[in-house]
């Protein structure tokens, strides 16, 4: 009689966390400016921005970045990944099988990491 062992291969997926929103940063570049914002209305708020920069300054260059959070999980209708999701690795739980060990008296010793 053979070992036998089974793989179970779950499909994941990366995706925007719904709970939060997406945060566009537009920064002037121009030498001795310091004019930047941060705005969480949209792509459309930033270009605003910077257009009235521009008018008020005449500067045109800008450093732009976005960012959003996202989630890593099992794509909608995945039930293999939804299961693992729910269980906790055995690696990550405390291990109960022995007692914490102890220095011998009269030993300068310390528990191994």
């Amino acid at each position: 009689m053979g070992i036998r062992t089974r793989y179970v291969y779950a499909e994941w997926t990366t995706m925007a966390d719904p709970q939060t929103s997406e945060e566009f940063s537009v920064e002037c570049r121009e030498a001795g400016c310091s004019g930047e914002v941060s705005i969480k209305d949209g792509p459309a708020e930033a270009d605003r921005w910077k257009y009235q920069h521009t008018i008020s300054t005449g500067h045109r260059r800008f450093w732009e970045t976005q960012g959003r959070a996202t989630l890593v999980g099992p794509p909608p209708g995945a039930i293999v990944a939804g299961q693992i999701m729910g269980h906790e690795r055995a690696a990550d739980l405390p291990d109960r099988s022995r007692p914490p060990l102890e220095p011998v008296r009269g030993t300068a010793w310390s528990e191994p990491r």
